[in-house]
């Protein structure tokens, strides 16, 4: 009986931990379940379904205090149950197709359906009350949930596509640059000479007090600059964010109109747990993002041995604009970017499978936006490594740094889990490449 039991466990865990990942990236990829769950991990497996799947298997662990006897019925239900609908899948197939020896197939198939679900039948009817009954439970809340996915997704796709036409119709926006201080490093001195090449002449810098901020920064940054522009000193009793927006606030920004925080920071070691822990700057790009008609650029620095003072200045800026879509996410971005005047700048679109490229090229050509295309192939599914890949050709000149133009959907509540992952997860793979800008222009979805 033991020796029984640690075969069927054994198989179950196996099945369970191959199955579900794919299971969960199918579903994903046809808009059933969030979309995170089809990326790959670093080992070419789908991660984010083996990780919730390990989470959901220790809370049943803790539930029912690791009791085998009532564990295997969660499992016999599920595994008889599937074994039940891929048979009766298979029949219909057979009729459907009506192949050489379709007959013999699918009486095969329609005597297995039938015992696999007797075989469930019984172990509900004899097993309900030990735990059987949480399966009952589940199944159908679960198929309720994954419509319920489909249903936002759809609704979500069909807004943003008859947005693109709109995005498209309005004028060339004005685009109103303002420079955040926080001190003089050469992270700022990278986002000045940034800030100062996208402002067409027209500038403004603020510095917002803190607690052991240099109180000669403003006589020290004129210098800097050499008077152009001169540096506005907020008011040092509001918290940086309740500053920056009440400055902000002044100038026009919303659909038609943006405004650019240029936000600097330099960094001593490439941790994303620094990143985060710098309160000041981490709550700031993640306020203004909430924010309609604000664009929150990051200008990222590793500090070297001699904090980067020494480094020649850039000379070139090349935009770079990935898009999953023709829409009006993409589009609204890809429109703050050609008004940048950058050197040069083009979107990029990854793809997945064999179709993808013809989709994609099929949508650009329905709405010109006067950026060229580049298709890359993805062919792990990961975007990662082909976008680093691609960067990496760009500043491999040393006088050119790369403007990642990040299109990102901003939604309310309880959405945020099914949206703005794969915007995170290229914002933090980026964040420590060298000369690479990130610039997130949100689009609210209300």
């Amino acid at each position: 009986m033991q020796a029984f039991t640690l075969a069927i466990l054994i198989l179950a865990a196996n099945t369970s931990f191959q199955g579900f990942p794919r299971l969960a990236a199918l579903l994903a990829r046809d808009s059933y379940f969030p979309r995170q769950f089809v990326n790959l991990g670093d080992r070419l497996v789908f991660s984010n379904g083996m990780l919730i799947l390990a989470g959901l298997a220790s809370v049943l662990i803790l539930s029912f205090r690791a009791n085998v006897d009532s564990l295997i019925h969660l499992y016999v239900i599920g595994v008889f149950t599937a074994f039940t609908l891929a048979q009766a899948g298979m029949v219909r197939y057979w009729l459907r197709t009506r192949e050489a020896g379709w007959r013999k197939s699918a009486l095969m198939n329609g005597v297995g359906s039938a015992t696999t679900l007797v075989v469930t039948a019984i172990v509900i009817w004899t097993k309900f009350t030990s735990g059987a009954w949480m399966v009952i439970i589940a199944i159908p809340t679960m198929i309720a949930g994954f419509y319920a996915v489909h249903r936002h997704y759809r609704s979500v796709a069909r807004r943003l596509r008859a947005k693109a036409n709109a995005v498209l119709a309005r004028p060339q926006p004005a685009n109103t640059i303002v420079l955040y201080v926080e001190r003089l490093d050469a992270a700022t001195r990278e986002a000045f000479w940034y800030a100062r090449k996208i402002s067409n002449g027209s500038l403004r810098a603020i510095h917002v007090p803190f607690p052991g901020s240099d109180p000669g920064i403003r006589p020290r940054f004129f210098s800097w600059s050499e008077g152009r522009p001169s540096l506005e000193v907020l008011s040092e009793e509001e918290e940086p964010l309740d500053a920056v927006l009440e400055y902000v606030w002044r100038f026009p920004h919303g659909e038609g109109d943006f405004v650019t925080v240029v936000i600097p920071e330099l960094f001593r070691t490439p941790s994303l747990l620094s990143a985060v822990m710098r309160r000041s700057t981490f709550s700031l790009k993640r306020g203004l993002l909430r924010e309609p008609g604000v664009v929150v650029t990051d200008v990222p620095k590793l500090a070297g041995s001699s904090d980067g003072e020494n480094v020649a200045e850039p000379r070139r800026a090349v935009g770079v604009v990935p898009i999953a879509g023709v829409n009006a996410v993409s589009l609204r971005a890809l429109i703050y970017a050609r008004s940048l005047g950058l050197d040069d700048t083009r979107a990029v679109f990854f793809s997945f499978e064999n179709d993808d490229a013809t989709r994609i090229e099929r949508d650009w050509e329905r709405f010109p936006t006067g950026v060229p295309l580049q298709v890359v192939e993805a062919p792990y599914r990961d975007l990662g490594k082909p976008l680093l890949t691609h960067l990496r050709r760009i500043t491999a000149d040393p006088e050119a740094v790369a403007v990642v133009v990040m299109p990102e959907l901003v939604v309310r509540g309880t959405d945020r889990l099914l949206h703005n992952q794969r915007a995170l997860y290229l914002k933090r793979i980026l964040l420590f490449e060298p000369r690479v800008i990130l610039t997130s222009v949100p689009y609210q979805l209300v």
